[in-house]
């Protein structure tokens, strides 16, 4: 699976969203009234699942989740 489709997937899902309501240049931080800290534990989880890899607490940081293209950029860094 491509990192945006698999980006757009995982926030899809642990936001309650439709894929298609998501592009590269949405914006998640402060965007999503839903997204809080557990919202952030989903979805790096579901990466990690996906990915078959585990993913430390120093690699994570808001950077990531500035917009989708942001997080679809930090997938393929660990694909």
């Amino acid at each position: 699976m491509e990192a945006l489709e698999l980006a757009k997937k995982v926030l899809a899902t642990n936001l309650q969203l439709e894929p298609d309501e998501l592009t590269a240049d949405t914006e998640i931080l402060g965007n999503f009234p839903q997204f809080n800290s557990l919202t952030i534990v989903g979805v790096i989880g579901s990466i990690e699942d996906e990915l078959d890899c585990v993913i430390d607490d120093e690699d994570i940081t808001t950077d990531i989740f500035a917009t989708v293209g942001e997080l679809a950029d930090f997938i393929e860094s660990r694909s």
